[in-house]
């Protein structure tokens, strides 16, 4: 009868609060002043529905992502983001289509839901799916056979899309996963003639040197009441201890097998996060899995690449999960219990860490039960270890709430990083770090010692840039024979390796074109047989230079470490799994709605998840830290699958807003926010200190993880650098009043993102214009009263007054005390705790003619002024 009671009072709050904050919307949009500012008319805004509700408990805000409807028929990428405080809606709308009524081409679909389907696969040259049938039908919205993946239907809805030509084509958008499972489409077909309006892969695949854009579809589910029924809604009550678990694995603040040892570790997991432990689905006392299977994460192995029900290590009833890890040099199938353990872990790690700061189920986190705390459950991550459908990559598919997402982990064949020696000439004698590229196929090993030695010799095709491999050489007789160092270009690695072939070479080098070091390299070109390896383009360049253009021999020697190298395992770079893992918290916080924007920043967010998890209390933000040095074999110091490291040292990282105009989409853009946001953590532990307490610490970094998660919910769909950067300011506002204003814009506009920032179109990656400026301190900044002398800033006016005095002080909110005091001391006028918002106008003119002082202090201001009454 309890939790009958339970589930009626709850069944009532979610009715109320569903409806409630609708009406609010509305009755905002049909404000006279909003009526006129976004010139939408009522047919524009009577049909509405909310396809996602965020919430956070620091900001105290509600954030809800909400489209318009033509006919009960939703208008795909009409999401506007409305916000909404103290039970009142604040923001919202500006996203709205105008006139919408007016553009609507049909109302009744000419193609049929299973005949535009069999149209979409023919256009996206997809595996044909046999027999597909309607298995369920909700309104607009329905579910499909989808061949051979039972658990996996194609969900399909009719929408409306808006064109480049003003109008509202009717369209079925479709989600659903390909047959061979490598991609998990989301697409809009037009409903008349079968053109696709719009697509997205929502497998992201993080592979290095290999950058496609990606995107994510938004949620239009809220499933609640299938959980109720048979599960606890306050587990938080119980007395059930969990079963405690025994976990051989690297833990969650060490990279990986190349920065640290193994530990056995016991835990539960967190009491908040995982109440019933990590193999726990139901909440009774005993656990369902002995496996590596929970209310998080499902991790098995996947080596045969065909998303099944793969091999899980078992641990039987005392849950314990130790087993051997041969290392680098031996096959991956000897230690597949070992890798997949390490991956459940970091998957279960993840999800107790940024369940602390608001990616909980009413958030659209993973788990299989939600224990009845909201948001939909049955999408517990499915973590394939060692996946054999690829290598050198890592992937993670996020669809809506209440569907599964996948993991997928590869195992990486980049060896240990070779050496470059140069024997001659003397100038520039001595060993150079390089790396090994990523071809598959077409990867061949640069041999073991006494390795390669021959002259180098610099590349040219006759054609500006001459040296960039792009076509064919023109000096092939020079090249025969020796090894080519060729200049980054355009054209792919691969192509420039096979030129460099043709042209005789036994070997390549290639020098980057962008400061920072040896770039990694991706291709595939199964007829490649000569090694290739890359350099830093100071080290590159300082090579060209000695060559003289050609007059001067250099003489160099290429050799691989000595020793066995099978493979390295995605399974154990813990700093890979969190990236993929952050995918999905940055696409379900988002809304499945960051694919709209061409700069999103959903790559920099992914590496930053990481970073988080490794600081220590010896670290500093000067220090280089790497992403996937373990993966690609290369040193600890090494960048990894990136750029530059990230640091706040600007000589090792010098990224600014400008550089993204020019790093390819999305994981060179995003590594510069992450750039930022790195500089924003450290200025945070600099203030506030560092705790090592991850769950439950207050330092700065604990603070700036609770802050960039509260930035994302807000932020909204199609997000640019810019309104993520806004979002931050106005979670900190929201949070803490203010009191890191003046610190965030100084970390950003020291990048670069100052106030005359401009991120341009959301779906052009070049039109970014940084600008170093900052803005007027805010409230809580440590404002001098230096600061405020001058006249830009604060001014009172007109002095001499008649007795109406205004106070301006720029781009300034917050509580004021002000007093005015006559010349004999006494305070004749004062009102304390007053709002403040940029300006204020006192009626002085009760008081008599003569000379006043007025002082204003509160937020750290503290401002003195003589004025005259006349």
């Amino acid at each position: 009868m309890k939790k009958i009671i339970y589930l009626i009072l709850f069944l009532f709050s979610i009715t109320g609060f569903s409806q409630n904050p609708l009406d609010k919307i509305k009755k905002y949009l049909t404000n006279k002043d909003k009526i006129e500012t976004l010139r939408l008319t009522n047919n524009d805004v009577n049909d509405l529905v909310i396809v996602n509700e965020f919430s956070s408990e620091f900001t105290k805000i509600n954030n809800y992502h909400v489209k318009q409807r033509v006919n009960g028929i939703e208008i795909i990428n009409s999401d506007s983001n409305f916000l909404m405080k103290n039970e009142e809606v604040y923001a919202g709308g500006e996203d709205f289509y105008r006139n919408i009524s007016s553009k609507v081409n049909i109302v009744t679909p000419t193609l049929q839901i299973t005949e535009a389907f069999t149209l979409v696969l023919s256009k996206l040259n997809a595996p044909q799916v046999r027999d597909v049938t309607l298995i369920e039908s909700n309104g607009f919205k329905y579910k499909l056979t989808n061949g051979v993946l039972n658990q996996d239907p194609i969900k399909a809805q009719l929408v409306y899309f808006y064109t480049k030509m003003n109008t509202l084509r009717l369209g079925w958008n479709f989600e659903f996963y390909t047959q061979d499972t490598k991609s998990l489409w989301n697409v809009v077909v037009d409903a008349v003639d079968g053109k696709i309006l719009q697509k997205h892969d929502l497998v992201i695949s993080c592979s290095f040197e290999n950058h496609t854009n990606h995107s994510h579809n938004k949620d239009n589910s809220n499933s609640f009441n299938k959980y109720f029924f048979n599960e606890k809604l306050n587990p938080t009550t119980t007395a059930l201890v969990p079963a405690i678990g025994n976990y051989r694995v690297y833990p969650s603040n060490i990279e990986s097998p190349n920065h640290g040892s193994r530990q056995l570790i016991s835990t539960s997991g967190n009491a908040l996060a995982s109440p019933y432990g990590w193999h726990d689905i139901n909440g009774n006392d005993a656990v369902e899995y002995t496996i590596t299977r929970g209310n998080n994460v499902y991790a098995q192995e996947d080596a045969n690449g065909n998303n099944g029900v793969g091999a899980s290590p078992d641990g039987t009833a005392s849950l314990t999960f130790d087993y051997a890890y041969g290392g680098t040099g031996v096959a991956a199938s000897t230690y597949t219990n070992a890798a997949t353990t390490n991956l459940f872990y970091m998957n279960n790690i993840m999800h107790d860490v940024y369940y602390q700061y608001g990616f909980n189920e009413a958030n659209k986190n993973f788990q299989q039960n939600n224990y009845g705390r909201g948001g939909a459950g049955n999408d517990s991550v499915i973590a394939e270890a060692q996946d054999g459908s690829g290598t050198n990559n890592a992937n993670f598919a996020t669809p809506n709430d209440g569907s599964q997402p996948r993991m997928q982990m590869f195992l990486w064949t980049n060896g240990p990083a070779p050496t470059l020696t140069i024997n001659s000439p003397a100038s520039i004698a001595g060993a150079y770090s390089i790396t090994d590229n990523g071809f598959s196929p077409g990867h061949i090993a640069v041999p073991v010692s006494p390795g390669l030695t021959r002259n180098l010799v610099l590349y040219n095709d006759g054609t500006p840039d001459n040296s960039d491999a792009c076509t064919a050489a023109t000096n092939a007789a020079a090249l025969n024979g020796n090894i080519a160092v060729i200049r980054r270009g355009t054209c792919t690695f691969a192509l420039k390796a096979k030129a460099a072939q043709n042209a005789g070479a036994v070997a390549v080098i290639i020098v980057n074109n962008v400061a920072g070091g040896a770039p990694g390299m991706s291709g595939a070109d199964a007829t490649i047989t000569i090694p290739v390896v890359s350099i830093s383009q100071a080290n590159g360049e300082a090579i060209i230079t000695a060559m003289a253009n050609g007059t001067v021999t250099v003489n160099g020697n290429l050799t691989a470490p000595a020793g066995t190298f099978v493979n390295s395992d995605g399974d154990f770079d813990n700093g890979i799994v969190a990236h993929e893992y952050g995918h999905g918290i940055s696409s379900r916080l988002s809304g499945n709605c960051l694919g709209g924007s061409d700069e999103q920043m959903g790559e920099g967010w992914s590496d930053w998840f990481w970073l988080m998890l490794q600081i220590k209390a010896t670290d500093n933000g000067t220090e280089s830290k790497g992403i996937g040095t373990f993966a690609t074999q290369q040193p600890t110091t090494g960048v990894g699958i990136r750029t530059y490291p990230y640091s706040t040292d600007r000589t090792k990282n010098p990224f600014t807003f400008d550089s993204s105009n020019s790093q390819v989409a999305p994981h060179g853009i995003g590594s510069v926010w992450c750039t930022i946001l790195w500089d924003l953590t450290w200025a945070y532990i600099e203030k506030y200190g560092y705790s090592a307490d991850v769950y439950n610490g207050n330092g700065g970094n604990n603070k700036v993880m609770r802050l960039v998660l509260d930035a994302i919910k807000i932020d909204g769909c199609n997000p640019t650098y810019i309104s993520g950067r806004d979002a931050l300011i106005a979670a900190d506002q929201a949070t803490t009043g203010g009191q890191n204003y003046c610190m965030i814009w100084k970390v950003f506009a020291a990048r670069g993102m100052g106030t005359g920032a401009s991120s341009g179109s959301s779906v052009d990656t070049t039109d970014q214009m940084e600008d170093f400026t900052e803005p007027a301190p805010g409230p809580n900044c440590t404002l001098g009263i230096n600061y405020f002398e001058n006249e830009d800033m604060i001014s009172i006016y007109p002095n001499p007054s008649n007795g109406l005095v205004t106070i301006k002080i720029n781009k300034f909110s917050g509580k004021l005390n002000l007093q005015v005091i006559d010349i004999n001391g006494r305070v004749v006028y004062t009102t304390n705790d007053t709002d403040f918002n940029t300006e204020k106008t006192l009626n002085l003119n009760h008081l008599q003619k003569g000379m006043y002082v007025i002082k204003i202090n509160g937020d750290d201001v503290n401002y003195i002024k003589k004025i005259i009454l006349n």
